[in-house]
């Protein structure tokens, strides 16, 4: 996740999350605007996007090795209910964490290989050239 600073109460950058801009455009507009229908339409906007943002801090959470019941504590549910409504998330994040480290594997294993075949053939020159002194030297 991108860190950003953010100016603290002393006037200090510390390192903060990143707010998406679609999520500061709509909380403006529900706070500021003056026609109350606009402000209303802003605030669902608000929720929706808050979900989201909900749900990336939950997979946050867990990549960092927090349980269901620690996340349920945070949100005031249960655990099976926080479990019901983040589950999903956190698979996607799980899925796309499996699929990173089998391509790391496999980058790893073609690396090795490819060392492998280097050092060989390295070797092999070396072996053939004494080989061949050998040969000449008993001539």
């Amino acid at each position: 996740m991108d860190e950003t600073p953010t100016p603290d109460d002393a006037g200090e950058e510390t390192p903060g999350r990143a707010v998406p801009p679609l999520l500061v455009q709509a909380w403006e507009t529900a706070t500021g605007d003056d026609d109350p229908l606009v402000a209303l339409g802003a605030t669902r906007a608000l929720r929706a996007h808050l979900s989201t943002w909900e749900g990336q801090l939950v997979k946050e959470a867990m990549a960092e090795g927090a349980t269901w019941e620690t996340v349920g504590d945070s949100v005031g549910v249960s655990r099976q209910a926080a479990w019901d409504r983040f589950h999903h998330e956190v698979h996607d994040l799980r899925r796309q964490m499996a699929q990173d480290v089998q391509e790391l594997r496999r980058r790893y294993r073609e690396e090795a290989r490819e060392l492998h075949r280097k050092y060989r053939g390295q070797s092999g020159a070396r072996g053939r050239a004494r080989s061949s002194r050998r040969h000449h030297d008993d001539d």
